[in-house]
């Protein structure tokens, strides 16, 4: 939560010339519902379903930028279904910088409700993600442009990607 996937995402598919998919968004597009509405009446188990759905649902598209949840790749399937079909980037922003970000922003947020439940999830979250492809370090003095720049160095040198690998 608030490092940056959704910005990130959508200006690195504009760099690639591809397709960009926000699963937040597109589950509250299908569920006709906020996540933390979806949290209050159906359950996190019933909204992790879905997602997953959602996530399976991106493998039909040729290339494409997929900004996950912020559980999504803690869950086994999902972290193997993402591995056998693209690369994976963690944008590792320092906690204080996240809870900077996320300051007075709960209301859409059904696992953040204090900064000492926000600092548990981060701790709780941040060994799966640290099992990404790459790791970009998120400083304070680095532009969203900065941040996308070197992901599609990253996807370029590793000949993944748009005309890629994958």
């Amino acid at each position: 939560m608030g490092s940056g996937k959704t910005t990130v995402g959508r200006r690195l598919a504009v760099r690639l010339g591809v397709p960009f998919v926000d699963l937040d968004e597109a589950f509250e597009a299908m569920a006709g519902a906020t996540i933390r509405q979806t949290f209050e009446t159906r359950g996190e188990t019933w909204f992790r379903a879905r997602e997953a759905e959602l996530l399976r649902g991106t493998a039909d598209l040729p290339a494409v930028v997929v900004a996950l949840g912020g559980g999504t790749f803690v869950f086994p399937e999902n972290a193997a279904f993402i591995r056998r079909h693209g690369v994976t980037a963690f944008l590792d922003v320092p906690f204080e910088m996240l809870a900077e970000r996320l300051a007075g922003k709960t209301a859409d947020r059904p696992l953040f409700r204090s900064p000492e439940e926000a600092l548990r999830l981060y701790e709780a979250r941040r060994p799966f993600y640290t099992m990404a492809d790459w790791t970009i370090s998120v400083s304070r003095d680095m532009t969203v442009d900065d941040v996308v720049e070197h992901l599609a160095s990253t996807l370029r040198d590793a000949g993944a990607g748009p005309g890629g690998g994958s």
